[in-house]
């Protein structure tokens, strides 16, 4: 059976790669298995993630469609407005038209 391996045993587990790969002369071997991109041993190695300018659009249009409201108040105000002075009028018909129609395609 395979166990999942925890948060909190995925350092101790990196930490004994690097020891055993120092050990044996390996790819991730001593003092640059810990050091950052400066060079400077810290213990820690610096990471860095470069997005491309396709995954940036993206990105920017997520962000625009979440910091948009999903209210458009201008056609919200206008239907209280039709509805307080009567009249707004709904089409029965219409209605139950489009409800057949949308459950005879589904």
């Amino acid at each position: 059976m395979v166990q999942p391996i925890r948060p909190q045993d995925a350092s101790g587990i990196y930490r004994r790669h690097v020891t055993d790969a120092a050990a044996t002369g390996g790819p991730a071997s001593g003092a640059d298995a810990t050091r950052g991109a400066d060079g400077a041993g810290r213990g820690r190695r610096s990471d860095s993630v470069s997005l491309s300018s396709n995954a940036q659009s993206i990105r920017r249009v997520f962000d625009a469609i979440n910091d948009g409201s999903d209210v458009r108040t201008d056609l919200v105000e206008q239907l209280q407005a039709r509805i307080a002075d009567g009249s707004y009028e709904v089409d029965a018909r219409a209605i139950a038209e489009r409800l057949l129609a949308d459950g005879l395609s589904a």
